[in-house]
């Protein structure tokens, strides 16, 4: 298996680490290497930096490529634009794998080797978080979040692994040709299946500290995910309005008892609540049964491209 990789990095305003990324992941290239930078409409010194750094850059160690989108698309669909480009570069240079590792530095470079290494013998390797530097509350949420997707996920989602990874090119291209609306790749990851393998690795704190997704990011990426890639908001409908069902005809039964015996009159507002909490129940098990048959047969909703690229330019 040759050496040869092709590198995709996703970066939104990442201009305090990008110099140190490409320094660091040269240092660790054998030759042959090719970086695909995908900017996700920076605002910052990103591209001024990133240019200025692969002049320094010897292209038989590592060649650069910029993609730049015609604006921010978000970090996963910048990750798919990003894996199109080095499908066709891989196809041009006969490369025979992809890595994916993000800008900011908690995924040291340095452990590519190790992931590269790893697929010779599977199709997929992927990096799992020894462990994270985080604050305590980030580290809890997304130990929950991850333990929920594990338990919930159509198809089993491995805890504590980002996007930091090594595909070989019939695993990119399955991940390419399935992404949808809501992509979220360690999930897609996991659904394509193949012979996967994770390699534990630590992970370091931000490069500059900072997040570049910020909360209300994180909040859409984590919602998203659940959504589109476990059953645990269909659980959750089919409890609750079974639960009304439930809860509704027990109350129409007592209800109708006291009726017949005399010891209440049951009438007025107290009824019509009951009866409208008995219909409304009803209906949320029909919409259950009618989000659970549109789970079954998913479809495209819309046909718009994920991503526009807007240049592509060879930095060296």
């Amino acid at each position: 298996m040759t050496e040869a990789c092709i590198i995709v990095v996703p970066v939104f305003n990442e201009a305090a680490s990008i110099d140190q990324l490409l320094q660091r992941t040269a240092a660790v290239s054998p030759g042959g290497w090719t970086m695909v930078v995908v900017d996700d409409g920076s605002s910052d010194e990103t591209i001024e930096r990133l240019s200025a750094e692969a002049a320094h850059i010897d292209p038989a160690k590592m060649q650069i490529q910029l993609i730049q989108l015609s604006r921010n698309f978000g970090h996963q669909r910048a990750l798919m634009a990003g894996l199109d480009v080095a499908l066709r570069l891989a196809d041009e240079r006969d490369v025979d794998r992809i890595a994916i590792i993000d800008a900011d530095l908690q995924d040291r470079p340095e452990d590519i080797p190790d992931l590269l290494e790893a697929t010779a013998e599977c199709d997929v390797a992927y990096a799992v978080r020894a462990s994270r530097r985080e604050s305590a509350l980030f580290q809890m949420a997304a130990s929950v979040f991850y333990r929920l997707l594990a338990r919930w996920a159509r198809s089993p989602v491995p805890p504590n692994a980002g996007t930091f990874s090594v595909l070989n090119l019939p695993a990119a291209t399955a991940i390419l040709r399935n992404a949808d609306e809501n992509v979220f790749f360690p999930g897609l990851r996991a659904w394509v299946g193949f012979k996967q393998i994770a390699v534990p690795l630590q992970r370091d704190a931000r490069g500059d500290g900072h997040s570049r997704v910020g909360i209300k990011g994180l909040v859409r990426l984590a919602v998203g995910a659940l959504f589109g890639y476990s059953r645990l908001p269909l659980y959750l409908m089919m409890c609750i309005s079974a639960t009304a069902l439930v809860l509704s005809v027990v109350a129409t039964i007592v209800m109708s008892i006291l009726k017949l015996t005399g010891q209440v009159a049951v009438e007025g507002i107290p009824l019509l609540v009951v009866l409208i909490f008995f219909s409304l129940s009803v209906l949320a098990v029909f919409l259950t049964i009618l989000a659970y048959m549109v789970s079954r047969n998913p479809a495209p909703v819309q046909s718009r491209e994920l991503y526009v690229i807007a240049h592509e330019t060879s930095l060296n």
